[in-house]
């Protein structure tokens, strides 16, 4: 089964933004190193602990930076933007890097602030609306005017989601679906996993679609042992308690920070609910808990999301991901 890697740019303590996004090109590089799939970098805005707003930037210099691994967004949230400008983003990355690059679509519109001062162009109800805009610049069905450059390269194009809404709109559109099981949304990853993928198989199966792609994203501490993941998995803890819109924290919290933070009993509740929407192990663990995720959904790749501190750590994460063995049969 291929795999992937989604990075968030994580700005650990007493680390600067150009720091993280250095450490961001050392993972894909990494990555594509040890022969995983896609490198994809998520859009965050107003969150000081993540050095990734701009995703179609910093693809466009990982994409400079490696061989062979394809690179994309996961994603860029369109809802902010003009469908045509996508559409002109994603045509002149396929150009420049034939072949390698994947546009991952988002329906967030993110906190109050940020919808404010991004000046979103649609809600999230026009979700379906966007997206058949964007398709019907890459296709040039719009005579009006044409999306440049006119690349011949493909692009691969995924809708991100949680939900029902993002696979129907997925299947309706013949479009790559990834499913990802957030902590701070799913409330029970598993089943709904095989719901999303159900849902997706038998849509394009009715439907007169050729291709599907169905993608788990998914949260993972891995270390060497159990114990080492438990203690790195204290940071993701205390930040997926999103505490002022996530911007409690300056930086990404260390593992020091997260064993001093006092937490109330209110919070442990919601951290321990959290754990179970999360994978955290060792590679055995890990291996079996993805097995388990693939089997039930049907998955046809699995997307990594290492969200731990410490580039060191996000580096031994990769190495230890590579070598998981999943049965997609």
């Amino acid at each position: 089964m291929k795999f992937g890697i989604l990075d968030y740019g994580v700005i650990d303590e007493e680390q600067t933004a150009e720091e993280a996004l250095q450490a961001t090109v050392a993972l894909a590089i990494r990555a594509d190193e040890l022969g995983f799939h896609r490198f994809w970098v998520a859009e965050h805005h107003n969150l000081p602990a993540f050095s990734i707003s701009t995703p179609e930037i910093v693809m466009a210099h990982l994409a400079n930076q490696t061989k062979t691994i394809r690179i994309g967004s996961g994603g860029i949230m369109g809802l902010h933007y003009s469908p045509y400008k996508v559409a002109e983003i994603a045509r002149t990355l396929a150009a420049l890097y034939p072949e390698r690059i994947d546009i991952g679509l988002g329906n967030s519109l993110g906190t109050a602030l940020v919808h404010q001062h991004l000046n979103s162009l649609y809600t999230s109800r026009e979700y379906g609306i966007w997206l058949e805009k964007l398709l019907s610049y890459l296709k040039d069905e719009t005579a009006a005017i044409t999306a440049s450059p006119k690349s011949q390269s493909p692009v691969e194009l995924f809708v991100l989601g949680t939900g029902g809404r993002s696979v129907h709109e997925a299947v309706r559109l013949g479009m790559g679906f990834t499913y990802g099981s957030f902590p701070f949304i799913v409330q029970n990853p598993l089943e709904t996993a095989a719901t999303l993928g159900t849902a997706y198989r038998e849509g394009h199966l009715a439907s007169t679609q050729k291709q599907r792609k169905f993608l788990l994203a998914l949260f993972v501490v891995i270390a060497e042992t159990q114990e080492q993941a438990e203690e790195l998995a204290r940071p993701l803890d205390l930040w997926m308690l999103g505490k002022n819109d996530f911007n409690e924290f300056s930086h990404y919290p260390s593992g020091e920070t997260a064993r001093t933070y006092i937490v109330t009993d209110a919070e442990k509740v919601q951290m321990a609910a959290n754990r179970t929407r999360m994978l955290v192990g060792d590679v055995a663990m890990v291996q079996q808990a993805v097995q388990e995720l693939v089997t039930v959904s049907g998955a046809d790749e699995v997307i990594f999301i290492p969200l731990i501190p410490d580039q060191t750590n996000r580096m031994k994460a990769l190495e230890l991901l590579a070598t998981i063995e999943i049965d997609d049969k």
